[in-house]
């Protein structure tokens, strides 16, 4: 009985260090805490967008893009985060309704957008979904917007 407390206390405290993790990796408005300050990034367009190359897109609204390290060459190096916050009006509003974010680690992206639900961002759509579109941009890795 005495071990099986144990189990259950260790079990616990590993699902609790798990949550104070992923909730200190967060800022306080539900985004990765990764892209803090993403604002004061360089910016990869001249001025605020609505379209992509193609015409066609994803996240609809205006759009700006920031990147948190310039491209060596051709690629953006592990460690880079591209941050796309969307407006659904001309108004510059205190928030973005929508912030979709890129985070090159391991050679590879991974993607999850966010909407904004109240004073918060919840996650919109991540992973395969978001990568079979940006495939379309594989020249310029994987990302749309050029500078």
């Amino acid at each position: 009985m005495r071990r099986r407390i144990v189990v259950v206390v260790g079990v616990v405290a590993v699902a609790a260090s798990t949550v104070v993790v992923a909730v200190a990796s967060t800022t306080a408005a539900g985004l990765p805490a990764y892209t803090n300050g993403y604002q004061k990034w360089p910016k990869l367009n001249a001025k605020p967008t609505r379209g992509t190359p193609l015409g066609r897109s994803a996240h609809n609204g205006l759009k700006n893009v920031y990147a948190s390290k310039k491209k060596v060459g051709s690629k953006y190096p592990n460690g880079t985060v591209i941050v796309k916050s969307i407006a659904q009006t001309d108004d510059k509003p205190a928030r973005p309704s929508q912030v979709a974010v890129m985070r090159k680690t391991s050679g590879r992206w991974k993607y999850i957008e966010y909407q904004l639900s109240g004073s918060r961002y919840t996650v919109l759509a991540q992973g395969q979904l978001c990568q079979s579109c940006h495939m379309q941009a594989k020249a310029n890795d994987y990302v749309f917007t050029k500078r």
